[in-house]
């Protein structure tokens, strides 16, 4: 009897560990549903070139069309799919490509996030993708100054610049001041510390190791005139894959190079290389500080964008009467205007 009650015993104990193991399984699975869900991706809506062993991802448009190649450069904080409104237009009349700058967008990162850097490892890409010159540079804010940059670089390969509300070398910014411990309004260029780094032309070997953040990022209306698709891409860009950066090598060297352009402001001139300058009409009003006003702020904002005339001695501007800062976004037509007006003056 004591024997049929031990085994007794032991059957109830192995279905009940049996039950528990059961209820384990079936709290995981929302937790694997979860992960996969995280590990959604996008693969590149471009194409990925190889330059000295990272990728670097391009979009394309009108890949059949003769004429010059059109290179568009984003700005700081952007990436490709900014130009996705003007592109296609473009892409009518020319070639045309959107890069994502190393380490940005759908780009690996390379050596480093310096200004030349970019500027050397675009040309790199424009070589190995066969996008041969002459190319009419564009650039929005930051990729104004990479642009000008570019043209200096490169000079005989450019047949004319478009800067969209770009980025000026004596542009005041918001600046952390490590004192006061306080953002302020200042001088980029002012705020110069180090020695702009050489640029490196070897071949990468092996993959940098990277660190990661979350972004996330509010669009609020900015997204309004993107196709479903695009909209999805952003948001995953931003608000869904974490952030990749290199330990020690994000820094871009604004602040030197900007100090750079300014003391020696003969060496970037662009001689008569068409320039068409487009800059907003609707620009934020900011709130200033004791350093700078809000009037003081605006004022000194369009004496820059008025002061790139004078980087070729064949240029004029273009007031965008009902846009920001991100024209291209704002009012694309204006932009692609602009372009294919350049191009078309080239011919006469």
């Amino acid at each position: 009897m004591k024997y049929h009650n031990l085994i007794k015993i032991l059957f109830f104990a192995l279905l009940l560990t049996n039950c528990k193991k059961k209820s384990v399984v079936v709290e995981k699975k929302p937790q694997t549903v979860l992960h996969n869900k995280q590990e959604v991706k996008f693969s590149p809506p471009g194409k990925l070139y190889n330059v000295k062993g990272h990728n670097m991802h391009v979009l394309l448009a009108g890949e059949n069309q003769k004429g010059p190649t059109v290179v568009l450069f984003h700005g700081a904080g952007d990436i490709a799919l900014n130009w996705n409104l003007v592109l296609p237009e473009v892409g009518q009349f020319t070639k045309a490509v959107a890069i994502d700058q190393a380490g940005e967008g759908w780009s690996e990162h390379g050596h480093g996030m310096a200004l030349n850097q970019q500027v050397y490892d675009t040309h790199e890409l424009l070589k190995e993708a066969n996008f041969s010159p002459p190319y009419i540079l564009v650039g929005h804010s930051l990729g104004g100054v990479l642009a000008n940059l570019f043209a200096k670089e490169y000079k005989d390969e450019v047949a004319g610049i478009v800067l969209v509300d770009a980025t000026h070398p004596d542009v005041v910014l918001k600046v952390y001041n490590k004192e006061l411990k306080k953002m302020e309004w200042k001088k980029m260029r002012l705020t110069a510390k180090d020695t702009i780094p050489t640029i490196n032309t070897t071949y990468l070997e092996f993959p940098k190791k990277t660190k990661s953040f979350q972004p996330k990022k509010d669009f609020g209306d900015m997204l309004e005139k993107f196709s479903n698709r695009d909209k999805q891409l952003f948001n995953w860009i931003y608000n869904e894959r974490p952030w990749t950066y290199v330990k020690g090598e994000g820094k871009t060297y604004e602040a030197e190079i900007f100090q750079e352009m300014f003391q020696n402001k003969e060496k970037y001139l662009l001689e008569n290389i068409p320039l068409i300058v487009i800059s907003a009409g609707q620009k934020k009003i900011k709130e200033g500080d004791s350093n700078w006003s809000s009037e003081q702020l605006l004022n000194h904002s369009k004496s820059l964008q008025k002061d790139l005339l004078n980087l070729s001695s064949n240029s004029k501007q273009i007031i965008a009467a009902h846009s920001g800062h991100h024209v291209h976004i704002d009012e694309p037509e204006v932009v692609s205007k602009a372009i294919k007006d350049l191009i078309d003056s080239s011919k006469q």
